[in-house]
């Protein structure tokens, strides 16, 4: 694992940031450019990518330190230190999915249209920043005795909970996850017309699944299992969104003048 990409003197840029921010700027990009192809303002879409962005790190780190509270107890104030890593998903998805459904009525875009364009963009962007997580030895498995494990170096979250010990790299089984979703979405979207809302309702239903999945094999805190029940906090919203994007996909009804 590399968490340091390079150092200047004290100053160092980490891979975690690196990776978390092409990812957050690709799936930007990807978005206006949608919109740009739809005869609409791309600019109107990097301002709002702007404050998701924001206020998705604000709730991914904030959902990271409600799941890790051991981590700052001694230092709490390490709980603002975003570019050590150690953010959750679904915390940031749910703080940007706030804020861009303001701003995306307060610009008059069209709303469902614009969740569409952002499908593949959450995908792509889940496939680079897992990467990140990677290299920085966070989000990290449990202990394996399978080919496919991997040991952290000393330093990462990883190491200082399990050692040398070789552990399931949820983080690329969560990337890797995603790059097939992408292409999924990506023929979907080529092969099939689709109401407004449903290519979103895809992701919501595969991204989540993924996650499902992924979380069997991630190492938690105990205060992450809820009702008593081998399941996670993000497996209890996996579960919601996944209801929610069958509905969209399947019950919402075609709503393609909507605004």
């Amino acid at each position: 694992m590399h968490p340091i990409l390079f150092r200047i003197g004290t100053f160092e840029i980490r891979t975690w940031g690196v990776l978390v921010l092409t990812a957050l700027l690709a799936g930007i990009f990807w978005v206006a450019r949608e919109a740009k192809k739809s005869g609409y303002n791309p600019d109107d879409i990097i301002d709002i990518g702007t404050w998701i962005v924001i206020m998705g790190i604000v709730g991914a780190r904030v959902f990271y330190v409600l799941y890790h509270p051991s981590e700052f107890a001694d230092n709490p104030l390490l709980a603002f230190a975003v570019w050590r890593g150690g953010m959750v998903f679904f915390g940031g998805f749910l703080f940007a999915l706030v804020t861009g459904i303001i701003l995306i009525k307060k610009k008059g875009l069209p709303l469902w249209q614009v969740a569409d364009w952002t499908a593949p963009a959450f995908a792509l962007g889940m496939f680079i920043g897992r990467w990140g997580c990677f290299f920085n030895g966070c989000c990290y498995g449990h202990p394996t005795g399978s080919a496919c494990g991997v040991s952290f170096k000393p330093g990462s979250p990883a190491f200082a909970e399990y050692g040398p010990m070789r552990l399931h790299p949820t983080q690329l089984y969560e990337s890797f996850g995603n790059l097939i979703i992408l292409f999924i979405l990506l023929f979907v979207r080529k092969k099939y017309r689709l109401h407004d809302g449903a290519l979103f309702g895809l992701y919501m239903i595969l991204g989540p699944m993924v996650r499902f999945i992924d979380d069997f094999f991630r190492a938690y805190d105990p205060g992450a299992y809820l009702f008593g029940l081998p399941l996670t906090v993000n497996q209890w919203i996996s579960i919601g969104l996944m209801i929610f994007g069958a509905w969209l996909l399947f019950f919402k009804k075609d709503t393609q003048t909507e605004q």
